[in-house]
């Protein structure tokens, strides 16, 4: 049986990448699954107000790799900080290792949850590797219990089952070598890259294994090559086109086989950034809109089970 993987990879030798995406994207809006999620987002987004903020949730901030030395990029979720703090959300930022193992990262993440009120909900946030630190804790059977007062995941562009450009930066190309030079030369330890190799046998081929009471919300850029601005975006996205669609560092059809619901971002790459950007792709509204979705659903669900 053909994987979703292997199809879009064909239809991407086939017909070209942009038709593949195109295709891809299709799939997700008008599925029975996922559709419906995306309608009532938009429904959402639309509201001249947001709705009143009742809950006491703390959202919990799962930073990326390299946020500490590059917060600019928007690898310390300061993009998802300031929209909660609009909302009137309370906000923490998890202290993971800015270039840590995932397993590191784990535990980090597991003592921050132990050491929350007892009873007070948890909204997970995370950004790109931090979907790996968060799957990491998650495997861990010893602390399932640590996430008992987590209702919802909020997985932004995650590499949940490792990146092909991790395979690529730790090879011998010439780019690759001229890139770990670089980073040596900043003393930045690109270390944790093996832990994000992809494939059969690598640190991430495991499943995601969540709690039943857990919802997880995906978003993952969904860019055809105009929407890819010049420099690092394109040149990862082209690197990567053999494979199939991709935001320029994960593999969408990973993106589309994860559990939970996936808000597909047409026209952005791997940092949610749009070329050019519209109402309908604008990353704050669209994630005032999945913090108030759960306020709505995850969160009420959780106080009706007290």
């Amino acid at each position: 049986m053909t994987s979703l993987a292997d199809e879009m990879r064909q239809l991407a030798a086939r017909e070209g990448i942009d038709a593949a995406t195109e295709r891809l994207y299709r799939r997700v809006v008008e599925s029975p699954v996922h559709g419906p999620f995306i309608q009532r987002i938009d429904e959402i987004r639309r509201r001249e107000e947001p709705a009143a903020w009742r809950s006491d949730v703390l959202l919990a901030i799962v930073p990326a790799a390299f946020y500490r030395e590059n917060p600019a990029s928007g690898a310390d979720g300061h993009v998802v900080r300031g929209v909660a703090e609009r909302l009137g959300c309370p906000v923490a930022v998890v202290p993971v290792a800015s270039t840590g193992t995932v397993s590191e990262n784990a535990r980090i993440l597991i003592d921050f949850l132990r050491a929350q009120p007892p009873g007070r909900p948890v909204i997970l946030a995370s950004l790109s590797k931090g979907a790996a630190d968060v799957k990491t804790a998650l495997a861990d059977p010893a602390a399932r219990r640590a996430f008992d007062s987590v209702a919802a995941w909020i997985n932004l562009c995650g590499i949940l089952d490792g990146t092909p450009m991790a395979d690529w930066l730790l090879s011998p190309a010439v780019g690759a070598v001229l890139g770990r030079l670089y980073y040596r030369l900043h003393r930045q330890d690109l270390g944790f890259l093996r832990d994000l190799r992809h494939g059969p046998g690598q640190t991430l081929d495991l499943p995601l294994d969540l709690p039943e009471h857990l919802s997880l919300i995906s978003v993952a850029g969904f860019p055809l090559v105009e929407h890819l601005t010049p420099g690092a975006a394109k040149r990862c996205h082209h690197r990567l086109t053999p494979l199939g669609p991709n935001d320029g560092s994960v593999l969408l059809a990973d993106a589309c086989s994860q559990p939970g619901l996936l808000y597909p971002l047409w026209g952005a790459d791997h940092y949610l950034n749009p070329k050019m950007l519209k109402p309908k792709t604008d990353v704050r509204a669209l994630m005032s809109a999945i913090l108030q979705y759960l306020e709505e659903t995850a969160l009420c669900h959780l106080r009706g089970a007290r």
